[in-house]
């Protein structure tokens, strides 16, 4: 019971996180065309630099340092799990 009751939740944590931070992506995206067009070019200077059918690189994802910022954020503002919360042991 408790092996199954881990898979579950290693399935649960790994689709529902994964879905709830690109939809709360999406949303602020929606909200802030300003920052929008940040990501969108950002996109697109490491896409023009690809030739047609290449996939993108570890180095391509490394060169995402507005959109990881721009996730970060998304994920401070809108943690994907609800109800996570830590005691400080120290102030």
């Amino acid at each position: 019971m408790e092996i199954m009751d881990n898979i579950l939740l290693l399935l649960f944590a790994g689709h529902d996180t994964s879905r709830s931070v690109l939809s709360s992506v999406m949303k602020y995206l929606g909200n802030l065309p300003e920052v929008y067009e940040q990501v969108l070019k950002e996109q697109l200077e490491i896409s023009q630099g690809k030739e047609a059918g290449e996939l993108l690189q570890w180095e391509d994802v490394q060169k995402m340092k507005y959109s990881w910022n721009v996730a970060s954020e998304v994920m401070r503002l809108s943690p994907p799990v609800g109800g996570a919360y830590r005691n400080a042991i120290k102030d």
